[in-house]
């Protein structure tokens, strides 16, 4: 396994054969990064894009968004009706998707974004109804947890006999497969996923959230509070159907990592019971690809 590390480390410092993000997101985050961000300009850099502009088109009209109006037909609607954070996180997820949907073998692609959708979507809400999330942007923590296991596209892509290997070891070992994967690699997804992520510029934050989510006690000061809510999304997320069955036996469940939120009993149930309509819509975002 020692080959498979030194083949990741520099997979990832050359960067020569990795996915890239298309230049139209690149646009995109930059012109949205401005400080006054015009809805026409930002449509008409989707635009540039036909393949971009058809999937977001694609899942704007999906029951995710749709409230029973019209058909929402060009992408200045759906940017009005997104919103700017969601718009920046829709685009860099259908980029995602894509870059990756032919990739390896050992990851089944239509379970992996239906649980990367619900620990997003998850990861929201509770950015918005948790104090302990206070100076946390739901947008953002929407990002990272839909990216937060984009580490195991890296792997299952350039090194699908090793996670293969892994995958397997974790099963007989009845083990969280981010644990045998740390020692075996010396790296955990999460990590993998944070080195690709940073590589494409995205913010320190979310890059450091993804990376830390498996062990938020080990992170920075400034990103524990993020790392600690994308590993609660990921718990609760992980608790029912809408698990990713590569990553094996979670290790906490949703009662735990809500009191690592600093969540008492009762208002943890009132959470879990909060997050119940999540499943469908996770599912509605990820059938929309």
């Amino acid at each position: 396994m020692l080959n498979l590390v030194k083949g990741l480390r520099d997979l990832l410092e050359r960067g020569k054969d990795l996915p890239t993000l298309p230049l139209v997101v690149l646009q995109l985050h930059s012109t949205l990064d401005a400080e006054h961000s015009d809805l026409a300009a930002v449509a008409a850099i989707v635009e540039r894009d036909p393949a971009l502009t058809a999937r977001l088109l694609r899942v704007a009209n999906s029951a995710l968004y749709t409230r029973g109006g019209g058909r929402i037909g060009s992408v200045r609607t759906a940017v009005a009706m997104l919103g700017i954070g969601q718009l920046r996180a829709m685009c860099l997820v259908l980029a995602v998707v894509k870059l990756f949907q032919a990739s390896g073998q050992g990851v089944d692609h239509d379970e992996f974004w239906r649980h990367a959708s619900a620990v997003g979507l998850t990861a929201k809400f509770l950015a918005g109804h948790l104090e302990s999330a206070a100076g946390l942007v739901p947008d953002d923590m929407y990002v990272a947890g839909l990216l937060h296991d984009v580490g195991l596209l890296v792997l299952d892509q350039f090194f699908p006999k090793q996670l293969a290997a892994v995958c397997q070891a974790a099963a007989e070992q009845e083990q969280p497969l981010w644990r045998v994967e740390a020692e075996r690699l010396g790296l955990d997804p999460g990590e993998v996923g944070a080195l690709l992520l940073g590589r494409w510029g995205l913010p320190q934050g979310t890059v450091d959230a993804v990376a830390d989510h498996h062990h938020p006690d080990e992170a920075s000061e400034a990103h524990r509070p993020a790392a600690r809510l994308i590993r609660a999304a990921e718990a609760l997320s992980s608790a029912g159907p809408l698990a990713l069955s590569a990553e094996g036996r979670p290790d906490a469940g949703p009662f735990d990592v809500l009191g690592e939120l600093g969540m008492e009993p009762a208002a943890a149930a009132e959470v879990i019971e909060g997050l119940g309509g999540i499943g469908d819509k996770a599912k509605a975002f990820a059938g929309s690809f």
